[in-house]
């Protein structure tokens, strides 16, 4: 039998649950944002600015990488702070709230909230506030990121705790703007799914910060060259949002979810055992017979999630965190159509095909002959090269027999194999690298066929103006194979 006092106290948090899940009501009241995270360590490039004014009247905040530390020394190390250029001017010119992320690598030592090491990181927080102030740029929170070991949050929770002691007393110091009162930064920090089987410790971290933001994407090392690892399994998100929407409101925070748009080349050795991969950048130098491969976050699949969560999530979660910005000459992550296709809504149309051009017929010189096949990208989404694109004539009547095809060739590492007693063949993508693909707007060139005469029937397919009563000479099928 339960004593009154147990029972009061059952009573008491009950009531506390109620007004912390109505509290989180309130908050999700608010429209549901959608705000992405700029990881780009050169961020003064020309590409990033262009990426961030178009994107900028798309989304609801941007979340940028401010500074990064690792630990080569040891944990008794002053840690190693790599570059990062933060163009805080022109975030500012974006009107958007900007959070500053602060992300921190892999560490071993203890973990107090008096220690050398929290002060470093306190210091370095400052700092960067310091620094976006100085701009005219007000921060909308810091972010701290940090894979912290399960075993380990307890110690987390103390990092945080002098991370919010050193913002508030500066926020307590510095002067306010009128009307204002105390400025103050809001803390937060990205969680991983794993940490919510510690209900307690995970609870205590949210209350000791102002929310955070669940990173539901992450790649698990894969097996071999045919199983490749997802990186966000939707089946599993919803799962992972209830329960943290669960601590959340016990704990009266909210959180965001974040979503990828990024991918991986992923390199196997001869035999299939996985040993390197690369997210960004140019493609390495990996030794003759690597096995690579490619995996990302498919645009439809996480499109499907986001509307889901806007529709279905928690009370306690109040929108999504994309990561990464797209941006021009990122060959691994979205593309800038994809990426707005996403945030509006809905799935990026896909358009894909073959055509040919017949360069020569237009008043050119030469017999007429040639015809170009060329790959045209009129969707929404980046798609890979296929391997194979088959070119066979059409059957117009006007065609005589005689015609034959003096010369081919395929272009950039596709090959022309010629048919059998037929006037046709395969472009085939022999040399083709697995993540080889074609941008949105964008074209292609795939190789050339030159016939013995100016056959009958040919007109430029790219232009889309042929007259309907003509039948084209050539017929092209994007196959997958030969």
């Amino acid at each position: 039998m339960r004593s009154p006092f147990t029972l009061s106290v059952h009573l008491l948090r009950g009531v506390a649950l109620c007004i912390a899940t109505l509290a989180a009501c309130g908050q999700q009241a608010a429209a549901w944002t959608q705000e992405v995270y700029v990881w780009q360590r050169l961020q003064t490039a020309p590409a990033v600015a262009e990426a961030l004014r178009r994107s900028a009247p798309l989304v609801d905040a941007f979340h940028v990488l401010a500074a990064e530390v690792a630990w080569p020394a040891g944990p008794a190390g002053a840690g190693q702070w790599a570059p990062v250029a933060v163009d805080y001017a022109r975030l500012a010119e974006t009107s958007k709230p900007v959070g500053l992320v602060l992300r921190v690598g892999a560490f071993s030592g203890k973990m107090q909230r008096d220690d050398a090491t929290a002060r470093l990181l306190a210091a370095r927080a400052r700092s960067l506030l310091a620094t976006a102030r100085a701009v005219g740029l007000e921060p909308a929170e810091l972010q701290i990121d940090f894979d912290c070991a399960e075993s380990r949050l307890a110690g987390y929770r103390e990092w945080l705790e002098a991370l919010r002691g050193a913002l508030d007393s500066d926020a307590r110091h510095a002067p306010a703007e009128p009307g204002t009162g105390m400025r103050r930064v809001p803390l937060v920090f990205t969680a991983l799914p794993a940490w919510l089987r510690h209900e307690e410790e995970f609870a205590e971290l949210a209350r000791v910060s102002d929310g955070f933001v669940l990173q539901v994407h992450s790649l698990d090392k894969p097996s071999s060259p045919d199983a490749l690892p997802e990186l966000c399994d939707p089946s599993k998100v919803a799962g992972h949002v209830a329960r943290a929407g669960k601590i959340a409101a016990a704990a009266g925070r909210t959180f965001r979810v974040a979503l990828p748009t990024y991918g991986y080349l992923l390199a196997f050795d001869a035999q299939g055992k996985f040993f390197a991969l690369a997210a960004e950048g140019d493609r390495p130098s990996w030794p003759a017979g690597t096995q690579v491969r490619v995996t990302g976050a498919d645009p439809e699949q996480m499109s499907d999630v986001a509307r889901s969560l806007a529709n279905n999530a928690p009370p306690s979660c109040t929108g999504v965190v994309w990561f990464r910005l797209p941006v021009t000459g990122d060959r691994l992550n979205w593309s800038p159509p994809t990426f707005a296709a996403v945030l509006a809504g809905r799935s990026p149309r896909r358009g894909l095909e073959a055509v040919a051009r017949w360069p020569e017929a237009d008043g050119g010189s030469g017999n007429d002959g040639l015809a170009e096949i060329i790959l045209l990208n009129t969707g929404e989404r980046a798609e890979l090269l296929p391997r194979a694109v088959r070119v066979t004539l059409s059957g117009n009547p006007a065609t005589p027999d005689s015609l034959t095809i003096a010369g081919a060739d395929g272009l950039g590492g596709y090959r022309w194999e010629a048919q059998a007693g037929e006037v046709s063949g395969v472009l085939s993508g022999w040399r083709l690298p697995p993540e080889a693909s074609l941008e949105p707007g964008r074209q292609r060139k795939l190789g050339w066929l030159r016939f013995s005469s100016a056959p009958h029937g040919r007109h430029n397919s790219l232009s889309h103006e042929q007259d309907p009563n003509t039948r084209p000479l050539l017929k092209l099928y994007i196959v997958d194979a030969p």
